[in-house]
């Protein structure tokens, strides 16, 4: 028994198989083609003038501050130059006096002594005199 196309809303993978090799799709509409396909190229400066660049908006406004804030710093007056000058000014100087003292020890120096642990621990506590 052969089964008719979409008799039952079934159709077996083979059914579909060649419904598919059967199919051709639609033209495209005319204009659309058109656009895809031009059938003659553009001038390039005619290109040059219609072209388009996508850009999310975060980035073209903070290029817009930019660029606003750049020609607000570079068409503004500019700071005032500083000019630096080196003059030669002889000074005065007065005669130093040097004072030596000879400072004399009494007491030896002990040895250096290496720092050891303790042996024993006595913790002693040391109350205020407010508390009893």
């Amino acid at each position: 028994m052969k089964m008719e196309p979409f008799d039952g809303d079934e159709l077996s993978d083979s059914e579909l198989d060649n419904l598919l090799k059967k199919w051709e799709a639609p033209q495209a509409p005319a204009r659309l083609r058109a656009a895809v396909f031009p059938e003659e190229a553009a001038p390039w400066w005619r290109r040059l003038w219609s072209a388009s660049l996508r850009v999310p908006m975060p980035v073209a406004a903070a290029l817009a501050i930019a660029l606003a804030l750049g020609a607000w710093q570079w068409g503004g007056p500019g700071a005032p130059r500083e000019l630096v000058r080196t003059e030669r000014v002889e000074v005065p100087v007065w005669k130093e006096r040097v004072v030596t003292r000879t400072v004399y020890r009494c007491r030896a120096t002990p040895p250096a002594q290496k720092l050891q642990p303790v042996a024993e621990l006595r913790p002693r506590i040391i109350r205020t005199p407010d508390e009893e």
